[in-house]
């Protein structure tokens, strides 16, 4: 059996077996690679505005590429470079966050800065200074435009509330962890809180106005990585995150405990909610794609259907290919789902996600399995094929086109189209 073969030869379905087909696959074309061949493991964000992709790289820079151009390789609009020596630049492994009223990104970096950089011009930004952390910023600030601050987490164990307009710190910044901060942090304007996980097994729920007013921490006794999502389910809510036991939990807005989901590896990515699917998706690193029910499914009566009640298995899907020179284990990211409703000639969408095998991988929300496979060159024998970034989506053209684009560790920026 091929490389393809094996990965894709089962998939479980709500307890069942189904044999998996695929309906294509090709190869991923290259749009940019960084110049001295250092790894992309920062997410790409797309910005219509400006026309761009964000994305760091493991040589310390920020990159801007055009999101619409005819040259191939495209040439990159502007790199953003926070030290003229190579030497004394750190990994920038943290996908871009963009703040549209303030026309610049910002990213975080493994020597502890924060950086603000301007949209146009690609220039650091005059007058934003915030303090150098003592440790590496690995995840993504949150932004809470309101108050006008960045929430912001790091391995020195503080989240800070740093001010948008200098990079100021706010006082009252929270320093209760013991462990680091990899598991980023999320607001809910609705309770005034800000959720986030650390190292020493905790997920904290914080007031957003003083970080150092912990309205409750959850206790899960595992290092926390897979970072928080908040999904809105009618009047109720629900915040699900993994953890490094390999267990996956959905909470409520209180910290209470509505679900765990036990996997047999740690669970590093963020999860993505599918509402028309009643299906939240996410990453083990089992190496399997796990849908869980979102809400109890009903019959035609309004009586709940046994085995499809709200956090029970919905089909899960080997993404690791047999023999994969790159297990998914160590310190680094792990690429997210994502979902497109437009793909699928049923159009009952499709998930989207990469795999340390060099696979982009589209799955059927409803079966599970395999709808597309599209490859990095040397995956399956070339560490370096590994894909550790989150997809990025761009829909272009009254055809509704969807380019997907991924960051890979041989330095190239990817993107495959796929038609509706």
């Amino acid at each position: 059996m091929g490389r393809i073969g094996r990965v894709l030869a089962v998939a479980v379905v709500v307890g069942a077996l189904s044999a998996v087909g695929v309906a294509q696959s090709s190869l991923l074309q290259l749009v940019f690679r960084v110049p001295d061949g250092s790894p992309i493991r920062s997410s790409p964000v797309i910005d219509l505005a400006k026309n761009a992709i964000y994305f760091g790289a493991d040589d310390g820079n920020l990159y801007a590429i055009p999101l619409v151009s005819t040259e191939t390789p495209r040439r990159p609009k502007w790199v953003f470079s926070p030290d003229p020596d190579p030497s004394k630049r750190r990994p920038m492994r943290t996908a871009p966050v963009i703040d549209e009223a303030r026309n610049r990104i910002y990213i975080g970096a493994d020597d502890g800065k924060l950086y603000a950089v301007d949209r146009d011009t690609g220039q650091q930004v005059d007058g934003f200074n915030p303090a150098q952390r003592s440790a590496p910023i690995r995840v993504p600030p949150a932004l809470d435009q309101p108050r006008r601050v960045l929430y912001v987490g790091a391995d020195d164990q503080e989240m800070q509330a740093i001010r948008a307009s200098d990079g100021t710190l706010e006082p009252n910044p929270f320093q209760a962890a013991k462990g680091a901060i990899r598991a980023a942090p999320i607001i809910d304007f609705v309770k005034s809180v800000v959720y986030f996980g650390s190292d020493d097994g905790k997920l904290y729920i914080v007031d957003r106005e003083n970080l150092q007013n912990i309205k409750k921490s959850v206790d899960v006794l595992s290092p926390i990585r897979g970072s928080p999502l908040l999904d809105i389910l009618g009047t109720e809510a629900a915040i699900y995150f993994g953890v490094d036991n390999g267990i996956f939990y959905a909470i409520d807005r209180d910290g209470n405990e509505l679900y765990k989901f036990e996997t047999l590896g740690p669970v590093r990515t963020k999860a993505a909610v599918d509402p028309v699917k009643n299906a939240v998706y996410f990453v083990s690193d089992d190496g399997k794609l796990y849908a869980l029910f979102r809400s109890d499914e009903k019959d035609s009566k309004g009586q709940p259907i046994p085995g499809r009640g709200r956090g029970k298995q919905k089909f899960a899907l080997t993404i690791v290919t047999e023999g994969n020179p790159n297990p998914l284990d160590g310190d680094l990211p792990r690429s997210s789902p994502v979902i497109d409703r437009r793909l699928g000639a049923t159009g009952t969408g499709t998930v989207i996600v990469g795999s340390v095998d060099g696979n982009l991988y589209g799955v059927d929300p409803d079966s599970g399995l395999v709808r597309f496979v599209h490859t990095v060159p040397g995956a399956g024998n070339d560490p370096r094929a590994a894909i550790r970034t989150t997809p990025a989506l761009y829909v272009r053209g009254p055809g509704s086109f969807l380019d997907i684009y991924i960051g890979v560790d041989d330095g190239g920026l990817y993107v495959v189209n796929r038609r509706p």
